[in-house]
């Protein structure tokens, strides 16, 4: 009856679930893989908005020695224009 008694004893003692969580060897390893580990995806970078994109590209046209013009003109001057530059 003892031997019944302390093995149903050890039993829920050693076998119990309990509530505190399994000892985790390396927690700040873990802590750093966490994302790894329960696989979740890295945040996607936002898209660029059109007037980063439009910064980037006149940045690469400068270095590439090119400039930009804005100019108005009137038709007739439209005209001279665009038959110099179709030439």
């Amino acid at each position: 009856m003892r031997i019944v008694v302390l093995l149903s004893i050890i039993w829920k003692v050693v076998m119990g679930k309990g509530s505190a969580p399994r000892p985790i060897p390396d927690q700040k390893r873990y802590e750093e893989n966490f994302d790894a580990i329960f696989r979740k995806d890295k945040p996607k970078d936002k898209p660029k908005s059109k007037a980063q994109l439009m910064r980037e590209m006149r940045a690469r046209r400068a270095k590439q020695g090119l400039k930009e013009m804005r100019i108005w003109v009137t038709e007739e001057e439209c005209v001279k224009i665009n038959s110099i530059l179709n030439k």
